[in-house]
């Protein structure tokens, strides 16, 4: 037996369920395509950057772990600086419970939720993909990959890759109680300590995540530089579970959407290559995907060509110039203190409203950074990020 629907959505992340809560919304049949039974543990630091929250579907008052209306920005011993808002700058969750969440919402609006369903083979016809799953087929019009940075169907559907590919290491980790009360209180980024990249300390409800990742993983060890992290900050686990995973910071090189196949999230690459975290454009991208099959009235060419026009309108501008902001802050950072040192509470503030939503990286970046540093990165460097279709 075949199973069919308008859209098929693999993958039951924030790109997935926010694309299929659109289309159950507007009426399109729709399915959730999940390999792993639900719910089901995601690595992920689980920090939620309010333009994140922001811009999902539903509230998620019941899987807040903890929220930051103050975060901690460390460049060096004497660049510190805390910005403080009224509402919460991060909210922190876990991963499997806000996933969960998400997935239940888009069911409540009419999609169906296939879980346990791994895709192993995708065909397409004139009219249709046809997906085979370890637990049956599956048929649609369309189908929305949102599973993940290792997309599936991304490979299987023909796209070529060019993301650049970046690595994190996670840990859950248990800390006595007179420990997590001394990081509790904040959430932290600690630049100073990852060569071309960054540390971390999310306290969730009782435990601490704690994780680093680096631009340039040829020069970083990354499982040695977490444990000298854990030890210049006292941190000393009970218990420690790490997760290793890797984060794409530029765009597919070769578009987003063919053979009724869109790319949404991780699978597209469309992760912030300022901050690494991927929330934000995954749900807006799951959106877009959505928008675009719903105005193009499921019409295959029509379809496509929406999607990459909304996608170049929405998200590749961001990602341009903060493509360009991570060079200083993590290829120069010589230059990047000098330009704190000068106007860091300006700086961490312009940063603050960009995470919180209040401004974007279009509207703030130019005018204060852009300008004067960024064009040396292959002279003083050697290195840059790659550009992929975001340069």
């Amino acid at each position: 037996m075949r199973e069919e629907f308008d859209v098929a959505v693999v993958g039951a992340g924030p790109a997935g369920t926010s694309a299929a809560y659109v289309l159950a919304s507007s009426g399109v049949s729709v399915a959730i395509v999940e390999k792993a039974q639900l719910p089901r543990y995601k690595t992920c630091g689980g920090g939620l950057l309010h333009r994140a929250v922001r811009s999902l579907p539903v509230g998620i008052s019941p899987v807040i772990e903890r929220e930051f209306r103050s975060v901690q920005m460390i460049l060096s011993p004497r660049l510190r600086f805390e910005v403080h808002r009224p509402s919460p700058i991060v909210t922190m969750t876990m991963r499997d419970a806000l996933d969960h969440l998400l997935v239940e919402a888009a069911a409540g609006k009419g999609a169906t939720v296939l879980q346990a369903r791994a895709v192993t083979d995708l065909r397409t016809t004139s009219d249709r993909v046809e997906l085979k799953t370890d637990a049956g087929a599956i048929a649609a019009k369309f189908v929305i990959a949102a599973d993940g940075a290792g997309s599936t169907i991304a490979k299987l559907a023909g796209f070529g890759d060019g993301r650049f590919m970046v690595p994190a290491l996670e840990c859950e980790i248990e800390v006595s109680p007179e420990s997590f009360e001394q990081h509790a209180t904040t959430a932290r980024f600690d630049f100073d300590r990852i060569p071309f990249g960054y540390a971390w300390v999310f306290p969730k409800r009782s435990h601490l995540s704690v994780g680093a990742l680096s631009l340039k993983p040829e020069a970083v060890k990354l499982h040695e530089v977490l444990d000298d992290y854990l030890r210049r900050l006292s941190i000393r686990p009970l218990t420690i579970h790490r997760h290793g995973y890797v984060i794409p910071l530029s765009p597919r090189s070769d578009g987003f959407a063919r053979s009724r196949v869109l790319l949404s999230g991780d699978a597209a690459g469309f992760a912030d290559p300022v901050t690494a975290e991927g929330i934000t454009f995954a749900v807006g991208s799951g959106q877009l995907a959505a928008r675009a099959i719903v105005e193009g009235k499921l019409q295959a060419l029509v379809v496509e060509k929406t999607y990459e026009q909304l996608v170049e309108q929405f998200i590749l501008p961001e990602l341009r110039i903060a493509r360009r902001l991570a060079k200083l802050l993590y290829f120069h950072p010589t230059a990047r203190d000098a330009i704190f040192a000068m106007f860091g509470p300006r700086l961490t503030e312009a940063m603050t409203r960009i995470v919180t939503g209040e401004s974007t990286y279009n509207e703030t970046v130019p005018q204060i950074v852009i300008p004067r540093y960024s064009e040396g990165s292959r002279t003083h460097c050697g290195t840059e990020i790659p550009r992929g279709t975001a340069g």
